[in-house]
């Protein structure tokens, strides 16, 4: 099957809900205000695209590619990362909503979450040295064998990291959120 290459566009409140794309490869392209809710998305490939005001709700990612994807203000919520293509892969999220978001197993180092929503969400077994979780809310998110190498979690609020769990070295902390690193040991620092 053929696949549409659709360059230097930009879709201002275009709706896409309950649609199929399959097979289309957008580069340097412009979402703002746009639906896909309900999408089905096979062997898509956004390359250098910006996300504005986004909404993916109950979009589903099948060997969809984000290369160097920047979500701005997008409501991504329960969305299944586990089964994009890797290839590549980079993506950065800026006010986004990605409460219980699944990026099981993913290798998605340096990857940033800037004043997000990330209620929920399930890192086991992720890769993200080198991350930064600047001003995101991570109450009840799941780091299980977590790759947190260099990790920023400095400005985070309400993360449990289990230490013994996840790999710590070199992460950056506050001292207001030590809590999070002893919660799982039933200790609290008053």
């Amino acid at each position: 099957m053929s696949t549409s290459n659709l360059f230097e566009e930009t879709y201002e409140g275009v709706k896409f809900t309950n649609d199929t794309l399959r097979n289309v490869m957008y580069e340097v392209c412009e979402f703002r205000n746009c639906s896909f809710a309900g999408v089905n998305f096979i062997e898509v490939v956004f390359e250098e695209c910006n996300f504005e005001s986004c909404d993916f709700t109950g979009a589903h990612l099948n060997e969809t590619a984000f290369r160097d994807a920047n979500f701005l203000e997008c409501k991504m919520i329960g969305l299944n990362f586990e089964n994009i293509n890797t290839f590549q892969l980079k993506f950065s999220f800026d006010q986004t909503l990605l409460d219980y978001a699944s990026f099981y197993k993913l290798m998605i180092k340096g990857t940033q979450f800037e004043n997000c929503s990330l209620k929920g969400c399930d890192f086991t077994n992720t890769d993200i040295r080198n991350g930064g979780f600047s001003g995101s809310n991570l109450i009840d998110a799941v780091f299980d064998q977590t790759i947190l190498l260099k990790a920023d979690f400095r400005t985070s609020l309400d993360y449990s990291i289990n230490p013994g769990k996840n790999q710590l070295k070199g992460a950056k902390f506050s001292r207001e959120g030590i809590d999070g690193l002893l919660h799982e040991f039933g200790i609290s620092i008053d």
